[in-house]
């Protein structure tokens, strides 16, 4: 017998054998033996991209023109684009002039319709009385999806550097009332009930005069009417 063959012959038909699991091995699918939670499908892995009409992949980040509308922006159509927020300069050199300002949704005439009030800031040309400031907006809602803004006529400008807003009928007589939180004094616009405000910060002792940002009206059982809480910061040098 030759030896040598033999032993080559094996060795041969161990490679074929080799070759032969690892392609079965190769084409059958790995099982996964980790243990599944009752309830739960694994999604792990990765999956083709899903394309728009346009080629554009879907499943990594990718847009379509049509789909249902949620949400449309009708803020011009609207009448309330034509208003600027003012916060200091550009450059944001103070913490100042990095803060934005409020919003308050109110019906301030009760003609049950919302209103809308925005407060502005303002510049330190306007604060030193070299420009005229930058108003606040209140605009009134027109029943047909346009507001005009009525900030002139109501009295509630404010033309300080605004920060913040609170809607509350401090006064209990069925009316909402404005206070206007500002870096300097503030106001507290009481509603005339005519479409007017008067501000009667320094008459109902809350003007402060420090920077004042959030505020909020708030109910007691200890005392008959509305009390006035504020949240207030000092000056940060930047």
């Amino acid at each position: 017998m030759n030896w040598g063959r033999s032993i080559a012959a094996r060795a041969l038909l161990a490679v074929v054998c080799a070759a032969c699991l690892a392609a079965q091995e190769k084409a059958e699918p790995t099982q996964n033996t980790q243990p599944q939670t009752p309830g739960v499908v694994s999604t792990g892995g990765a999956h083709a991209a899903v394309f728009d009409s346009e080629k554009r992949p879907i499943t990594a980040g990718g847009f379509v023109d049509n789909g249902p509308v949620i949400f449309q922006d009708i803020s011009e159509k609207a009448g309330l684009t034509r208003w600027r927020h003012v916060m200091g300069t550009p450059e944001d050199a103070f913490i100042i002039e990095t803060v934005g300002s409020g919003v308050a949704l109110l019906d301030y005439d009760n003609d049950g319709w919302l209103d809308i009030y925005l407060v502005n800031g303002s510049t330190y040309d306007a604060m030193s009385g070299k420009t005229s400031p930058p108003h606040a907006a209140l605009f009134h809602n027109n029943h047909d999806g346009t507001f005009t803004d009525v900030a002139q006529q109501a009295g509630v400008t404010n033309d300080r550097w605004g920060f913040g807003v609170a809607v509350g009928d401090y006064e209990n007589d069925g009316w909402p009332d404005l206070y206007v939180t500002n870096f300097g004094k503030n106001r507290l616009y009481h509603n005339n009930h005519d479409g007017t405000f008067t501000d009667v910060a320094e008459k109902a002792g809350v003007a402060l005069g420090n920077w004042s940002t959030g505020a909020t009206f708030g109910a007691s059982s200890l005392l008959p009417s509305t009390p006035l809480l504020l949240l207030w910061e000092p000056i940060i040098p930047a």
